[in-house]
C-alpha cells in the first residue's frame, strides 16, 4: 500500500476511495458534518453534545476523565467548555472534595437544550441496516469495537 499516494488524493480532493479507511473517514465527516448541521438550531456543535451528554451523566468526572473518555486532548476540551459556559449551558464549581479539581455542572439552559433533542433513534445504524441489512450492521458493530479494542491497546495485528 502506497500511502503517499493515498495522502496526496485526499489533499487534492479526489473522492476515489480505494481503501476501507478512507471509506470509514469519508462517511465519519459526513456523518458528523449532517449532525453538526442539524444541531445548528440549538446554538451547539457534535462535540459540545458530547460533553454535555457526559456532564449530565457524570459531573462528578473530572475534566482530564471526560477528555480521556472522548478521546480528545484535555486542552481541547477546556476549549469546548469555555464556549459551553459563554453559551451558559455549563457552569464550573469546586469539588467539595478536592478543592484542585472542577465539577461540572449544566445549566437550566444547559438541560433544556438536551431536552429538546431526540435521542429516539440512531439514524447511522438505521441507515446502514437499510442499505445492508440488520445482520451485517450488527456483524459489522462488533467486528470494528474489535478493532478499536486492538488499536488502544497497541496491537492492531492482533500479534
Amino acid at each position: 500500500m502506497n500511502y503517499g499516494i493515498i495522502s496526496r488524493n485526499l489533499l487534492k480532493g479526489d473522492n476515489k476511495v480505494d481503501n476501507i479507511g478512507q471509506l470509514i473517514k469519508q462517511i465519519s465527516n459526513r456523518l458528523i458534518n449532517d449532525l453538526n448541521q442539524r444541531l445548528k438550531k440549538y446554538g451547539i456543535t457534535f462535540s459540545q453534545l458530547q460533553v454535555l451528554l457526559i456532564i449530565k451523566d457524570h459531573h462528578k468526572m473530572c475534566q482530564k476523565d471526560i477528555a480521556k473518555k472522548l478521546k480528545i486532548k484535555h486542552t481541547s476540551l477546556l476549549d469546548i467548555l469555555k464556549i459551553l459556559e459563554r453559551k451558559g449551558l455549563v457552569l464550573r464549581g469546586t469539588n467539595e472534595d478536592n478543592a484542585k479539581y472542577s465539577e461540572l455542572f449544566l445549566t437550566l439552559e444547559g438541560e433544556e437544550v438536551l431536552n429538546k433533542l431526540d435521542f429516539g433513534k440512531d439514524l447511522t445504524q438505521e441507515l446502514m441496516a437499510e442499505t445492508l441489512g440488520y445482520a451485517s450492521v450488527e456483524e459489522m458493530l462488533s467486528k470494528f469495537k474489535e478493532v478499536l479494542r486492538r488499536l488502544e491497546e497497541g496491537n492492531p495485528n492482533g500479534i
